[in-house]
């Protein structure tokens, strides 16, 4: 867990060292979408797809270490948990890109 947050953490630092700071409807639409992708590779991961396959929708080295650090997640044995686990990875990538563009 605490290498996920390192990596999770070092990508958003990567993603957002250009991005100079204003909090506004552009950047968290900026972070939507980030966290959109997160859950979308978080989804991946619950549902035990082989990460060959989640690779072929990631495009770019920021978007792969996103969808590496949901892999490096455990899948979840019930619904609930595997939906709570995708809601989880995506509001911590949410509250990270926020936190980058502060």
């Amino acid at each position: 867990m605490k290498k996920t947050k390192i990596v999770l953490l070092i990508v958003t630092m990567w993603l957002f060292s250009l991005t100079i700071h204003a909090e506004t409807p552009a950047d968290t639409k900026v972070c939507d979408d980030w966290a959109s992708k997160a859950g979308s590779y978080m989804l991946f991961r619950q549902m035990n797809t082989p990460i060959h396959k989640a690779m072929e929708n990631a495009m770019g080295n920021v978007t792969r270490g996103l969808l590496l650090s949901a892999y490096q997640q455990s899948v979840a044995e019930t619904n609930e948990g595997k939906q709570q686990a995708i809601d989880n990875f995506k509001n911590q990538t949410y509250k990270d890109c926020i936190s980058q563009m502060q």
